[in-house]
Formats: C-alpha cells, sequence, structure tokens
C-alpha cells in the first residue's frame, strides 16, 4: 500500500513540474520574448487558462505528503523551512504580479509587476532545486534546520539547475502557444537555455560522489538524470524545426526527471513515520475517485485550449 501512495504522491508533483513548470518558465521570461505591449499581452494570454489548473497538481501533492507521510513532512519542515517560505511567497508574488499587471493602464505599474512575476517565477524554480537537493542530501529527523545543506554547492547547483530547466521547459510551452510568426523569442531563449540546462543536471548527477553525498538508490537516480539531459539537447532542436508539440513533450521530461531522480532515490525516507491504516482508508475513500476526475478535467483543459493565441483567444488576465 505504501508504494501505491508513493506512486500517488510522485503523480502529483510530477504533474506540477510539467504543467505549472511551463508557466514558471514563462513567467521567468515574459519581458524577455515579450518585447512589446502586444506581445506580452499574447504571453500572458497564452498562460491564462492554465496557470490555476498547473498550481492544483501542487496543492494535491501537499496535502497527500501531509496526511500519508506526516513524520517526513514534519522532519522537512523543520529542516527546509527558510526554503519552504521563499517558495510560499514566491508563489504568492507570482500569481499577484499575473492577477494585477493589467489591471491599470500606467506602464511603470505593469513593468513593475511584469519583473515581480519574472523574479518571483525564478525563486520559485530556484527554490523547489533546493529543497530537491536538500532531500538528496537526507533530511535530518531530529528537527534541526540544516543551514549548511541549505546554502551549500551542491543545493545552489540544483537550484541554478531548476531555473535553466524550467525556463527551458517554458520556452517551449511559449513557442507552442504563440502565433508562429511570433514564436522567435521563445526558439532563441530555448537555445540559450538547453546547453546550460543539460550542463547543470550533468553537474548534479556528477557532484553526487565529489560531495560525497550517500543516496539511498543511486543507480534509478542516475539513469534518470541521463534521460533528463538528453532532453534538455533535443528540444531546442526540436523547436528549430517547428515541432513545438514535440519539444514540449521532450522539456517535460527534463522538467519532471529532477523530481523523479531524488524520489527514486531517497522513496524510503518517505515511508519513515507512514499515517496508520484508518487515516490511509480514509484518504483512500477520498482521493482514489478524485484522481480520474483531476486527470480528466486537465486533459479536457489541454485539449480545448490546444490551439495557438489569437485574436479569438480568451483573456484570463
Amino acid at each position: 500500500m505504501q508504494t501505491v501512495w508513493l506512486v500517488m504522491l510522485g503523480l502529483m508533483l510530477t504533474g506540477w513540474s510539467v504543467l505549472d513548470g511551463a508557466n514558471l518558465g514563462l513567467g521567468m521570461s515574459l519581458r524577455r520574448p515579450g518585447r512589446s505591449e502586444r506581445e506580452r499581452r499574447l504571453l500572458l494570454t497564452a498562460l491564462g487558462p492554465f496557470l490555476l489548473a498547473g498550481e492544483v497538481w501542487l496543492v494535491a501533492g501537499a496535502g497527500l505528503l501531509i496526511g500519508v507521510f506526516p513524520a517526513f513532512e514534519k522532519d522537512l519542515l523543520a529542516a527546509c523551512y527558510p526554503i519552504v517560505v521563499a517558495l510560499v511567497v514566491s508563489w504568492v508574488l507570482r500569481d499577484a504580479g499575473v492577477w494585477l499587471r493589467s489591471r491599470r493602464p500606467g506602464r511603470r505599474w505593469r513593468r513593475g509587476w511584469e519583473r515581480t512575476v519574472a523574479v518571483a517565477s525564478g525563486g520559485f524554480a530556484f527554490a523547489w532545486g533546493v529543497l530537491l537537493a536538500s532531500v538528496a542530501q537526507g533530511v535530518p529527523l531530529d528537527g534541526g534546520v540544516g543551514l549548511g545543506t541549505l546554502i551549500g554547492p551542491y543545493s545552489l547547483l540544483w537550484g541554478a539547475a531548476m531555473v535553466a530547466v524550467f525556463t527551458l521547459h517554458g520556452a517551449a510551452f511559449t513557442a507552442m502557444r504563440m502565433p508562429r510568426e511570433q514564436r522567435g523569442g521563445a526558439v532563441r531563449a530555448a537555445r540559450r537555455c538547453g546547453p546550460l540546462a543539460a550542463g547543470l543536471l550533468l553537474a548534479g548527477g556528477v557532484a553526487v560522489p565529489v560531495f560525497g553525498i550517500d543516496l539511498l538508490r543511486p543507480v534509478p537516480a542516475a539513469l534518470i538524470l541521463v534521460v533528463a539531459v538528453t532532453a534538455a539537447v533535443a528540444g531546442p532542436r526540436l523547436l528549430e524545426h517547428g515541432r513545438d508539440g514535440r519539444a514540449f513533450a521532450v522539456t517535460a521530461v527534463a522538467a519532471a526527471a529532477p523530481l523523479l531522480a531524488v524520489g527514486s532515490a531517497m522513496a524510503p525516507l518517505l515511508t519513515h513515520g507512514t499515517a496508520g491504516p484508518d487515516t490511509l482508508a480514509l484518504l483512500a475513500r477520498v482521493t482514489l475517485p478524485v484522481v480520474p476526475l483531476l486527470l480528466a478535467a486537465q486533459a479536457w483543459l489541454w485539449w480545448t485550449f490546444r490551439h495557438r493565441v489569437g485574436r479569438g483567444s480568451a483573456v484570463f488576465f
């Protein structure tokens, strides 16, 4: 039964990495591909239908973590409290920027919120990478805050890697959603970020023995990172050939791979202090019927908004 819950948690957080990771990548690049007011307006229109839908997966994953693995959640929060706070603050600021940016016509107002979206999206991605690295290095079970773990070179490396990976994934998402004649900025962004993302992912894997990190299951993690590096290299090439949908699928693999690598390597940590049978039975009755509905709703959303943005597109923000 623990394996089922681990798969469920992995599904939720992988869904967030792929779907909201694309939103974060678009947010980080909001002012680069969008060099004019019209282009930035198109970018926000492209983002609109998927913002809240991507966040649902993180909320669901956090709920499962708290309900099914309360001991690990407690240790993780105690050890990584500053990073969790940074994630929440970045999340709130990113959403506030998207919601408020177009509420007033002033140029200074809009530029300020655009910068807020870009910085908060980057901060969220960086904090996510640091959190994954902290889990890979082992969450203290005594409730202590491992500052050396949080701000060490290995954690900072993974923070930078997630910024590059989500930027690449966001570029593929932007190219897929923007009008064809205005996708050039996204392709150029992917061309720059692809090699950087691949290099940082490779460095993150090589750094494991260098820093003496003792992964519980190193082989699956290494194989997943090899796939991620390959995806980061292939994504920009697909975009250059106009295969935007395939590029998005490939960069989605790179976006999800760090989470899957850490999860596969450190899964035994999660099972420490799993909730009791009665709690798990209650959660199963509530959660299992909801998952197919969530998947169906996401499939309907992506089918409905599968076309590129244009004059007839709905404006959400």
